[in-house]
This record gives C-alpha cells, sequence and structure tokens, in this order.
C-alpha cells in the first residue's frame, strides 16, 4: 500500500528559531492545508488498495458497497466530507453541484450488486471530487468566501438522496425476495 503524497501543511521551527512567513509558505499551506483531509479520505476511499503487479488500485468504496442494505450509504457519507470540506473552503455552487453529482452517480450505480462496485473502482468519485476542490484551491479565485447555507443544503440533499435510493432499494429488495418465495412454494404445492 502506498499513502497519499501529501506535503505537509506546517514545520515546526527548530527550539529557538522565529517562525517566518514566506509567500511560497502560505500559497503551500492554502493548497496543502485547505484539502489536506479531503485528500486523506479520497486516498482512503479510493486508492489505498493496490492490485500486485498491475496498475488497478482501489479502496474501502467498492468493498463498503458490497455490504447490503447501507454500505454505499456509509461510503458517501464518508465520502461527504469532502463536498462539506469543498463547501467550506467557498467553492462555486456549480462546482458543489458537480461534485455531487459525481457522489450521487456513484451511489446510483452502487445500488447494481458487483456491477456498482466494479464502477466504484473505475470512476472514483471521491477522487475526481479532490481534484475538482484542490483546482479551485491552487486557482486565481481561490480565496472566494464560503457560500452561506448552499453548500450546507447541498451536502445533506446529497446524503439523503443516497439515503432514500438505499431504502427503495432494500425495500424494493425484499418485495422481491418476497415474491419469489411465494413463486416457490406456490410451484411446490
Amino acid at each position: 500500500m502506498q499513502e497519499p503524497d501529501l506535503p505537509s501543511s506546517s514545520v515546526e521551527p527548530e527550539k529557538g528559531e522565529i517562525e517566518e512567513s514566506s509567500p511560497s509558505r502560505s500559497a503551500e499551506s492554502k493548497a496543502s492545508g485547505g484539502a489536506g483531509l479531503s485528500r486523506k479520505v479520497s486516498w482512503v476511499l479510493d486508492e489505498c488498495i493496490q492490485v500486485p503487479a498491475t496498475k488497478i488500485s482501489f479502496g474501502l468504496d467498492p468493498i463498503l458497497g458490497l455490504i447490503p442494505y447501507g454500505g454505499e450509504t456509509v461510503a458517501t457519507i464518508i465520502g461527504a466530507t469532502i463536498l462539506g470540506n469543498a463547501g467550506k473552503k467557498g467553492l462555486p455552487i456549480r462546482t458543489l453541484l458537480k461534485m455531487s453529482g459525481n457522489m450521487l452517480l456513484n451511489a446510483i450505480v452502487g445500488t447494481v450488486p458487483f456491477v456498482g462496485d466494479l464502477f466504484s473502482v473505475w470512476f472514483k468519485s471521491n477522487t475526481r471530487n479532490y481534484q475538482l476542490l484542490n483546482t479551485y484551491l491552487e486557482s486565481n479565485h481561490g480565496e472566494e468566501a464560503p457560500g452561506g447555507w448552499g453548500p450546507v443544503l447541498i451536502v445533506f440533499v446529497s446524503v439523503g438522496l443516497v439515503l432514500i435510493l438505499n431504502i427503495l432499494t432494500w425495500i424494493f429488495s425484499m418485495a422481491f425476495m418476497f415474491w419469489l418465495y411465494n413463486q416457490v412454494t406456490y410451484l411446490a404445492n
């Protein structure tokens, strides 16, 4: 396993040394300190496990997706920290909606057993969202103030939609199992 390549956001000064602030250091701390948690979350969910002798990597997202009736929800809630961090950093609503769309697409396809997990390995929604966040923080517009309640609403609506999707999938699965049981018992009589 290869850990994420994260630059240090703060360097401890030597004892007796005065810490100096430089423009390059503040730019470095803006880019890395602003998205450090998001980078770690995206790495754990999408890239922390490397398939030997290949370039294929995946994380806990597809593994959690294998857990019936809620694994996808857990992965989405963890991934929502990236979206929350992006909202806190002041990303434009349009970018937040794109990030939310990545999360929802991953969750919707994730409801299909095994196919959704393979999609998750390929799509890497959390890594895509981290890249959108990091690109914004490194741009000239990265200093924009937070956007009020809009980002918070986007995060809660996204997670709520995934919860509703999982509940509906659970209801559909149970109804299908009940119907299948009735068909088998009817044929047996």
